[in-house]
Order: C-alpha cells, then sequence, then structure tokens
C-alpha cells in the first residue's frame, strides 16, 4: 500500500506544474464543460499510467524509439499551434451557452487530444526512466511487481485525481467570469499553446538535423 500512496503523491506532484495539458483543460472546461475537458486529463493519465509502467518494466526504450516518437511529437506539434489558434481567435458567445449544451462536447475526439499533447513532450520518456530508477533503488517502495503495478496505478489515479480537482475549483469560480474575461483567459492560453508548440518543434528540427529523421 505504500507503492500505491507514493504512487498517488507523485501522480498529484508531477500534474500541478502549468503546461499545455493543464491549459487546455483549463480552456475547455470553460468553453465546452466538464465531460470535454476532463476527457483530456484522462488521455493524459492513461499515457502517464503507460510511461510509468514502462519504464519500471524496463520497456521505455520501446516509447523511447526515434521514429515513433518523432511521429508522436510531429502531431503533437500540429495539434498545438491548431489549439493555439483556435483559443487566441475565440469570440465572448462562446462561453455562452446552455447547461446541456456544455455536456455535448466530443469527449472522444478530447481524449485523444490529450494522448497526443502528452506523447509530444520529448522529455518525459527521460522524466519517467529517472524516476523509475529512483523510485526503484530505495528498495523500500517498490519490491515486487505487485508494488510496482500498484505505484503505476496510484501514479494514474494521482493524475485523475488533480484534473477532476482541477475543473471542479474552475467551475466553482466560472459564473464569477464575465464573459470577455473569459475571453481574455482563452486568448493568454492560446499563446501558452503556441509558445509550446514552438518549443516542440525545436526538438522536431533537432532531431530532423541529428538524425536525418
Amino acid at each position: 500500500m505504500v507503492a500505491l500512496l507514493i504512487g498517488l503523491i507523485i501522480g498529484i506532484a508531477i500534474s500541478i506544474p502549468i503546461g499545455p495539458i493543464n491549459v487546455n483543460i483549463i480552456s475547455r472546461g470553460l468553453k465546452q464543460g466538464f465531460s470535454n475537458a476532463f476527457a483530456v486529463g484522462l488521455g493524459a493519465s492513461v499515457m502517464d499510467f503507460i510511461y510509468c509502467g514502462a519504464a519500471l518494466l524496463g520497456l521505455s526504450a520501446i516509447v523511447h524509439k526515434i521514429e515513433v516518437n518523432f511521429v508522436f511529437q510531429a502531431i503533437g506539434f500540429l495539434l498545438l499551434i491548431y489549439l493555439g489558434i483556435r483559443d487566441i481567435s475565440t469570440k465572448a458567445d462562446s462561453f455562452r451557452y446552455d447547461s446541456d449544451l456544455q455536456q455535448s462536447g466530443k469527449v472522444r475526439g478530447a481524449f485523444f487530444v490529450g494522448v497526443f499533447m502528452y506523447v509530444s513532450n520529448p522529455a518525459l520518456v527521460a522524466f519517467w526512466i529517472t524516476l523509475s530508477g529512483v523510485v526503484q533503488s530505495t528498495g523500500s517502495i517498490i519490491d515486487g511487481i505487485t508494488d510496482g503495478v500498484l505505484f503505476t496505478l496510484g501514479v494514474g489515479f494521482g493524475n485523475v485525481l488533480w484534473y477532476y480537482l482541477l475543473l471542479k475549483a474552475i467551475f466553482w469560480k466560472r459564473d464569477s467570469f464575465k464573459a470577455e474575461t473569459l475571453t481574455l483567459l482563452s486568448k493568454v492560453s492560446g499563446y501558452i499553446m503556441l509558445g509550446f508548440s514552438a518549443y516542440v518543434g525545436y526538438e522536431l528540427l533537432t532531431n530532423f538535423v541529428m538524425h536525418g529523421i
């Protein structure tokens, strides 16, 4: 149970820093409702679960295969540009909707947005390799396959819990914002997205020059 608890804490901790996934979840929560935004978080959580498990089982080389990584980063790069431009061009009317409409987003598509946004980050493989090495080296957290599974499940549940609490906080305060204020926040999130797309684009260019992909 210690492994599960530590995994849960780590899962929450790694989800808190502001990044493209949190920014997109906030933006979608304000415009498209809880279900659509939460699906993005679920997509990212599933990938955290997979990356964590792969690192613990020593399968990270597959995830880190250069050609596969390049394709995912390219898709993520284009996705970040699209989402950034969409958020920047958002109008105030986008935030004026009925409660029924806010739950009618395309949840499945949002889930895969979370997946591709996650895998487009080139630093995550190295992060999980390092973290899993640290966790396993202690000997007091993971002692066998069962502890490894519990730790990985804890990471996934920690992710999901953070995104759930984040959206609950957003909806708690949402009605206190004017549509114009929400529009400004959407534009800020759009520029943040474009900033992250520039970083991913730089990594893509670097990989292309170094590996000729």
